[in-house]
């Protein structure tokens, strides 16, 4: 679950719609100086799904127990963690094997780390042999258990369009007003340029230099409205969320 502030509540927004998110502003990715992705349908399916996981706990979510606040993404056990990730590139193993394989990539860094704080963690340890096969048989090469995979360059570019589709997302969504994404591929062959992205609103952001195939981009997503910061319990929670209204918030990309 996403939260996005607002005075005296929250705007919450689901894991997956954002994911989906992610994968609209991707889709207008390229044009004479920033290159297509490819194999195109299969990036953009991963982009689009790479959250897809988050379907069971987003329809019962839970509070942060230290503040009552409801739990976001980086407020998570890494069992509950594990159990999502692999939710997000298992079910498209077999249709859509290349985005599995690329989602599993996403999410094998972030578990690498999840590993290291708890190296006994038998749960963990699984999923990792088990990332590492799909990517092995995929995508052709083994990762490590370190941070220094040497991993071929056009799947290295892809895997960043993914990270970028995401925190681009992840901005309109919390409506950060600044970010900066550095080794952004301008092609295949190893230059990359910094994306700087800046907002005076929350809603309407200019990025430079501009990577997409349109002068002006248009997004909407649709959160649940929430009157209270805190709640005593995660059905409390639920219950707000059910007696909510819907939110649409509207977002542009335009030149910077």
């Amino acid at each position: 679950m996403i939260r996005r502030d607002k005075n005296g509540g929250w705007i919450l927004i689901t894991q997956h719609d954002h994911a989906l998110l992610s994968g609209q502003i991707m889709a207008h990715w390229g044009n004479d100086q920033f290159v297509v992705p490819k194999p195109h349908d299969e990036v953009l399916f991963a982009i689009s799904m790479h959250d897809s996981g988050w379907k069971h706990w987003d329809a019962k979510p839970r509070i942060n127990s230290e503040n009552g606040y409801p739990a976001n993404f980086t407020e998570m056990s890494p069992y509950d963690q594990s159990v999502i990730w692999s939710n997000s590139y298992r079910p498209y193993s077999k249709k859509h094997s290349y985005a599995a394989a690329l989602i599993a990539l996403h999410f094998s860094k972030f578990n690498r780390s999840n590993l290291k704080k708890d190296p006994d963690n038998k749960q963990l340890e699984l999923l990792q042999i088990d990332m590492k096969d799909v990517i092995s048989a995929e995508l052709g090469f083994n990762i490590s258990n370190s941070n220094s995979d040497k991993i071929p360059d056009d799947i290295r570019v892809n895997l960043k369009m993914l990270q970028i589709g995401d925190i681009i997302s992840l901005t309109l969504c919390h409506g950060w007003r600044s970010i900066e994404i550095t080794e952004t591929p301008i092609d295949y062959s190893g230059n990359s340029t910094t994306l700087n992205m800046e907002s005076e609103d929350g809603f309407n952001y200019k990025i430079s230099p501009y990577p997409y195939d349109k002068s002006k981009l248009e997004f909407n997503i649709v959160g649940k409205n929430l009157h209270e910061k805190s709640f005593t319990s995660d059905q409390e929670l639920r219950d707000a969320i059910e007696a909510s209204e819907d939110q649409t918030l509207a977002f542009t990309i335009i030149r910077g």
